[in-house]
């Protein structure tokens, strides 16, 4: 056995240690590993009596990565990335072809899960496996294969391809509009509740220095952590969102929401959504097959939109 093998740390405590530093959170990374906290805590004890050097930083209930401890963090997190990867490999041959693919909450819903079954339909021999989170996705660290990812281009090392093109009207619950009638001009909208989203916070000041340059200045009142969450909001009549369209159409169509279509729809920079994967990915059978099934999707999202007038 080389030096260098015999100087391994325990495989129990590689895994504690790259379960919190992907999850960030001691807590967290119990549950992942079906593990009580304390014996999370114990591992990690456990490598840093091994190296001699501290790795992670207590503060209360608190934890982060000290510098030594962030270094060997991207080592470990690289290295446990490759083994699912190789384990995904095992598994195509056992269950078939596995495509991970990480999604925003509100594509998932809207967009994704409603053709979910189709997709299967389609492709009998890969199994499709959404992932739907909120925080940015990074392919060198979480276990996917492709993303649907809200931004811009271009993605560093990264191809992609734009899915949706943004652009925004006010939208509400049916019971608010009817409550604040008539809704006659932007002064009108702007005595409503609005609703902003962390991911496009100053959605409201864009829209109404297009219509109204005096009202450029006013604020939402309420805050949605999320575009799900400010989504789910309006629904329960809290108050209007600038909702994306195409990506809502299925929500006005079905009558959870409506249009205040005074204004139609506008793009006022809004973030796109793209399909992005690794380059080398680029011939993968199963990345052509999910791309296929998400142009189908958009397509479709559009046409509705479309018909709506938005």
């Amino acid at each position: 056995m080389s030096k260098a093998q015999s100087t391994l740390p325990p495989l129990a405590s590689l895994r504690a240690f790259e379960a919190l530093a992907r999850s960030g959170s001691v807590k967290l990374a119990s549950e992942s590993l079906n593990l009580t906290p304390s014996a999370i805590s114990h591992q990690i004890r456990t490598l840093e009596a091994h190296f001699g050097l501290q790795l992670v930083q207590r503060s209360g209930r608190n934890i982060e990565l000290t510098e030594s401890g962030a270094i060997y963090a991207a080592a470990v997190l690289s290295a446990f990335n490759e083994l699912f990867r190789a384990s995904d490999l095992l598994d195509d041959r056992k269950r078939g072809r596995i495509v991970r693919v990480s999604v925003t909450p509100t594509f998932a819903m809207l967009a994704a899960l409603p053709q979910l079954e189709r997709f299967r339909v389609d492709n009998p021999g890969i199994d499709l496996r959404l992932e739907a989170k909120n925080t940015p996705v990074d392919f060198e660290r979480d276990n996917i294969d492709a993303a649907v990812q809200f931004g811009e281009p271009p993605f560093s090392n990264l191809t992609f391809h734009r899915l949706l093109k943004s652009r925004v009207a006010p939208c509400a619950d049916r019971t608010l509009l009817e409550r604040f009638a008539p809704i006659r001009n932007s002064h009108d909208l702007a005595k409503m509740p609005l609703i902003r989203f962390n991911t496009a916070p100053d959605s409201w000041q864009k829209w109404f220095g297009e219509y109204e340059p005096q009202l450029a200045s006013k604020e939402a009142e309420l805050i949605g952590d999320s575009l799900l969450t400010a989504i789910q909001m309006a629904r329960s009549a809290m108050g209007v969102i600038l909702a994306p369209f195409p990506l809502v159409a299925p929500m006005v169509t079905s009558g959870a929401l409506s249009v205040v279509k005074l204004w139609g729809s506008m793009d006022i920079g809004l973030r796109d959504f793209y399909f992005t994967y690794r380059k080398v990915d680029g011939s993968s059978e199963k990345i052509r097959a999910v791309h296929k099934w998400l142009k189908v999707i958009a397509k479709a999202l559009e046409a509705e939109s479309t018909k709506l007038g938005v």
